[in-house]
């Protein structure tokens, strides 16, 4: 399927470039863009914005312009413990983008490949396949600028996180930037007609007399501007004017600032004025902060201050980096990216099935209200489970969402879905085999306790893994 879709793709390309004039107009241009990306839910990534490039190739003029571009990004995700998950989405489509003088409309297609890097302790690196549609205006700035601004589609026909209840994902993005020309061909004008010379004179013709010369305005300052309309008559020989008689740099107050870029006009003399003609806000401690938010006013030269002026106090010494200062770390010299307790200590490791059960609640696997977004303490969590199912892979396990009774049944079931594939998406990001983990979702059908207080309605809010093998 990816052969295909790629070989069509270029075939297409192809047969476009072919069909059209040698003499076609057209230009390459390089962009820059940011993008803001929301995936699917079932991957468990939150949104993100990130940059990106683009190359484009146009070809024809007007109405009769088409595209063929080039372009990707770079998105990192933060797994917890030190770890980064990194993703490169690399797209090539076909467009149309009919032009009406400045601004074009473009409506594309083509197709979209992401490619994961692999993870560290990972045996490789993973990527998926898909099509893509873009829409989008493009406003020519100048000669040598435009604005470009994009709402991107890409439906994945390949995910990574294919299962039997996933077999597409759709990814959506936003994007804006400027593009630069690094070539264009222009339409040469058409020679003006040439007008047949005016036959000579008869002799007999009277012949028109040569206009008469008037005298020029008066200009007493020989700046260009007559008196009649000069607000500035004794403008200094050689001097700049504008079309009033008056210096393009002048400076009225003489602040050292010219009018056009002065901000305070009539500083009084002698003041003191930043780059925009200003009165300079005194700091009687040279601490950075104006004395008029400094709430301490005389601290001792060299200090580090706050934003209102003040010392800030030295921070705890923290050896190891393990996020427990010196002080109370009972376990000095912890490897980097090794979990730790509240005394820097690494917590002994708690196997996953305890005394051949068969079903076990992931205990601290916890959710934003009323969403798939795992919250971070979860992921250490899960990386502990994914450890644990690499060290056994013959274990096959049913991954089943919970929740309580609030909310209508639909929205709970689907809630209880998404976070059990968003469970499932991270443990195969961390490297365990898709075909081993299955995602359910039961919404409030299997409650553990009763819904009737707070703490109940908590404890069935719950991500529960059952072997099934």
């Amino acid at each position: 399927m990816r052969s295909t879709l790629l070989k069509a793709t270029l075939f297409t390309a192809g047969m476009l470039v072919a069909s059209l004039p040698a003499s076609a107009q057209g230009y390459v241009e390089l962009g820059g863009f940011g993008t803001y990306t929301k995936f699917d839910p079932t991957m468990g990534l939150k949104s993100r914005n990130t940059g990106g490039g683009r190359l484009s190739f146009a070809s024809g003029e007007g109405l009769s312009t088409f595209l063929l571009e080039g372009e990707a990004s770079y998105y990192a995700f933060d797994l917890g413990a030190g770890i980064t998950a990194r993703m490169i989405p690399a797209r090539a489509r076909l467009a149309y983008a009919p032009s009406f003088g400045r601004v074009s409309a473009i409506v594309g297609a083509g197709a979209v490949r992401n490619q994961y890097l692999k993870l560290p302790g990972a045996t490789q690196a993973f990527h998926e396949w898909g099509y893509t549609g873009d829409v989008g205006l493009r406003l020519q700035m100048g000669n040598y600028m435009s604005l470009r601004v994009d709402g991107i589609l890409d439906y994945m026909t390949h995910p990574l996180n294919a299962s039997t209840t996933v077999t597409r994902n759709t990814n959506r993005t936003v994007q804006a930037g400027l593009s630069f020309p690094l070539w264009m061909a222009r339409s040469e004008p058409k020679p003006e007609p040439v007008a047949a010379p005016a036959p000579a004179p008869r002799r007999e013709e009277v012949v028109a007399e040569a206009p008469v010369k008037q005298a020029p305005l008066p200009d007493a300052d020989s700046d260009g501007v007559p008196d009649g309309r000069d607000q500035c008559p004794n403008t200094v020989a050689g001097a700049s004017v504008d079309s009033m008689g008056c210096q393009t740099y002048r400076d009225s107050d003489s602040d050292g600032v010219i009018d056009a870029k002065d901000m305070c006009a009539g500083t009084a003399p002698g003041t003191s004025v930043d780059g925009h003609g200003c009165p300079l806000v005194a700091d009687t401690d040279n601490d950075g902060v104006p004395d008029t938010r400094d709430r301490c006013a005389n601290t001792p030269a060299g200090t580090a201050v706050n934003s209102v002026g003040c010392s800030t106090p030295e921070p705890e010494l923290d050896a190891d980096h393990d996020g427990v200062p010196d002080s109370r770390d009972k376990c000095l010299g912890s490897p980097v990216g090794q979990p730790v307790d509240a005394t820097g200590c690494n917590p002994a490791p708690q196997p996953l099935f305890k005394n051949n059960e068969r079903t076990v609640t992931l205990r601290g696997v916890n959710f934003a209200a009323w969403k798939d977004d795992l919250t971070q303490s979860s992921m250490a969590v899960l990386d502990d489970v994914a450890r644990q199912l690499n060290d056994a892979p013959s274990i096959k396990v049913e991954i089943s969402g919970h929740t309580d009774n609030g909310g209508s049944y639909t929205r709970n079931v689907r809630l209880s879905l998404a976070r059990a594939e968003a469970v499932r998406a991270y443990l195969i990001m961390r490297g365990v085999s898709a075909d081993r983990l299955i995602a359910r979702g039961y919404g409030p059908d299997r409650p553990t306790t009763s819904n009737a207080t707070a703490a109940g309605r908590a404890l069935n809010r719950r991500v529960e893994m059952k072997r099934i093998d």
